[in-house]
């Protein structure tokens, strides 16, 4: 049976208007070490994710002209303790029902940074890369997708992960302006996989920007 476009749930927070940005001349995605490696259902390298996702990030934002974000431990792992209450309760949300860090302002004074101003983009999108594509299911049970031509269709990557979440993103007016603000310096991401989802899994991410 052909299956429809799927498609990717995002929310963003807490977004500023942007001035207009010189485009750099050369730019590039880094790349990661560890990043072709298909996701799994039952360990996800949040690692491997965090840096996927802000190689692309700041592939974007050196096309603007903007400084490049670096990486903040703290604030990964507040992502991902936040991707980790989103797929528990399946709930595409920034508020978390109990606990210290179930607001934005939380998560940013728990991540061990000072900071002034901090913005949070999250998003869902299914384990197998079938997001934003026609597909058909051979096997349900077994997990088995194809294209409507019959080329099998796998498990995201981390980086085909990254790359479709910050596209994804950057095609959204309040994700794009929390991507590309200027007084942001630090950043973190992280997900968690809700495997009990619709087509055999769905991926929960949140980055967490602070300046």
């Amino acid at each position: 049976m052909l299956r429809p476009l799927l498609p990717v749930m995002l929310v963003a927070c807490l977004a500023v208007f942007l001035s207009p940005a010189t485009a750099q001349a050369k730019c590039s995605v880094q790349r990661v070490a560890g990043e072709e490696k298909s996701i799994s259902y039952k360990q996800l390298n949040q690692a491997i994710l965090d840096a996927a996702i802000l190689a692309q990030v700041n592939f974007h934002r050196c096309k603007h002209g903007l400084p490049k974000l670096t990486a903040a431990s703290g604030l990964r792992k507040q992502a991902s303790k936040h991707s980790k209450w989103m797929a528990k309760s399946g709930k595409l949300s920034h508020q978390a029902s109990s606990g210290t860090t179930r607001s934005l302002k939380g998560r940013l004074k728990s991540s061990g940074l000072k900071y002034k101003t901090g913005a949070e983009n999250i998003g869902v999108m299914r384990l197998y890369n079938i997001d934003n594509r026609q597909f058909l299911i051979r096997s349900s049970g077994k997990c088995v997708f194809t294209t409507p031509s019959g080329q099998p269709i796998g498990r995201h990557s981390y980086r085909s992960l990254a790359t479709l979440a910050v596209r994804e993103w950057m095609e959204s007016p309040g994700h794009r302006r929390n991507i590309l603000r200027r007084n942001l310096r630090h950043t973190g991401a992280g997900a968690e996989v809700r495997p009990n989802s619709q087509y055999c899994g769905a991926v929960f991410l949140t980055q967490i920007f602070s300046g």
